[in-house]
């Protein structure tokens, strides 16, 4: 019993270590960062896919990207961080929408 405890217990602390130190290289940087949902989102508005209100003069990544840099211009790093990975949210969900229902129809068409 002892040996199955012990044993459950240094898988469980392996795996552990393994998913906090598997994150992406870009995800520490904020240029790396911009870079992704620049890109990301590129692909959606090639396609698109974009996430905009009507009232919106911008689409919500660039919306967030142009809040990143204003932060990072004051030198709130905090802050431009958090847009930055907002902006990266959003357009990996905008990708995804476009993946997930790409083959998606209306009811009424056969």
């Amino acid at each position: 019993m002892k040996k199955l405890l012990v044993s459950a217990a240094v898988i469980a602390t392996l795996s552990l270590g393994a998913c906090s130190s598997n994150q992406s290289k870009s995800a520490s940087s904020y240029d790396g960062i911009i870079s992704e949902a620049a890109s990301t989102h590129a692909i959606a508005k090639k396609n698109g896919y974009v996430w905009k209100q009507k009232k919106m003069k911008k689409a919500y990544v660039d919306h967030y990207i142009a809040k990143a840099e204003e932060a990072k211009k004051k030198g709130d790093d905090k802050a431009a961080m958090k847009y930055a990975k907002e902006a990266l949210k959003t357009a990996n969900a905008e990708v995804h929408q476009m993946k997930e229902y790409a083959d998606l129809k209306p009811a009424w068409t056969k």
